[in-house]
């Protein structure tokens, strides 16, 4: 490691190519350090946010006027443009040594909340071990060579690094168990309705019973969830008939259909007309 005059530390940057710039989290910075007895960061802030897990001995962090102690294996966070400051804590052996990852991108709001970390309480008690270490030093280790690497290799080593960090977090339940499944349920309902999806295959997506999956989205939604699946698809259906000069059996297969006939049986039976009528009107 490197001397400097508050400690000894090693820093890793990284300024994202092409393609690591569409990525949702980008690493551009990772360190670690042995602080001095003076080691003292702040008040401050920075552009980026930044993971600081303690890896030995104690820091103070100060959040507006309240300080926090942060031991072995505590893990705190820096928020883009929020002021921040942290210092060594006073105390016997070990060292305070810590180690931090820096990044950017439109992912990690979700990755800090799903780790329970906010601007109010940005910090967590015991959250890591050994492994984790040995991941972070490992990826310390093969940065140089990754980052001279002109493609995706830092980044897919990253999200691998990203992927251990959030396995070891309490993701943030919703209000109810109910309202857990009900929103998985919406988003396999509007990722896949245009893929002949069944209310049996969103039931078991969310692994409910297709009888009270049905009951409880309709209290829930106020629809039917057959009905709310095939305002979906219509409405696309219109949509496409409307501003394409797709032909019809093309649309049909789009949105899951298995033949013409039967999605013009639908369309008619929903809109009052086939698509060809409607096209022509």
């Amino acid at each position: 490691m490197i001397e400097f005059t508050h400690e000894y530390a090693e820093h890793f940057y990284h300024t994202p190519n092409a393609l690591e710039k569409h990525s949702g989290a980008i690493p551009i910075r990772i360190g670690y350090n042995e602080a001095k007895p003076n080691y003292h960061i702040g008040p401050r802030f920075i552009a980026y946010y930044s993971l600081h897990f303690v890896h030995a001995g104690q820091v103070t962090l100060r959040i507006d006027q309240e300080e926090i102690v942060l031991k072995q294996g505590g893990l705190f966070a820096l928020f883009p443009n929020s002021i921040h400051e942290y210092y060594i804590t006073p105390c016997e052996k070990p060292a305070l040594r810590m180690f931090w990852i820096a990044a950017e991108g439109k992912q990690m709001p979700s990755i800090t909340s799903r780790l329970g970390l906010t601007l109010k309480h940005p910090y967590i008690e015991n959250f890591f071990n050994q492994d984790l270490e040995q991941s972070f030093f490992q990826f310390a280790h093969e940065w140089k060579h990754l980052v001279k690497q002109d493609d995706l290799s830092l980044t897919q080593a990253f999200y691998s690094l990203l992927n251990q960090i959030v396995r070891l977090s309490k993701p943030i339940k919703a209000s109810s168990q109910t309202d857990d499944w009900l929103t998985t349920s919406l988003d396999y309902i509007h990722l896949y309705y245009k893929e002949g999806i069944t209310i049996t295959d969103i039931a078991d997506h969310v692994g409910i019973h297709r009888s009270h999956f049905s009951n409880v989205f309709h209290q829930k939604v106020g629809i039917r969830p057959h009905r709310y699946l095939t305002n979906l698809i219509m409405q696309e259906a219109l949509r496409i008939v409307n501003t394409t000069l797709l032909p019809i059996s093309h649309i049909a297969l789009s949105l899951g259909y298995s033949d013409i006939y039967s999605f013009t049986h639908a369309f008619k039976s929903y809109h009052g007309q086939p698509p060809s009528s409607y096209r022509k009107s």
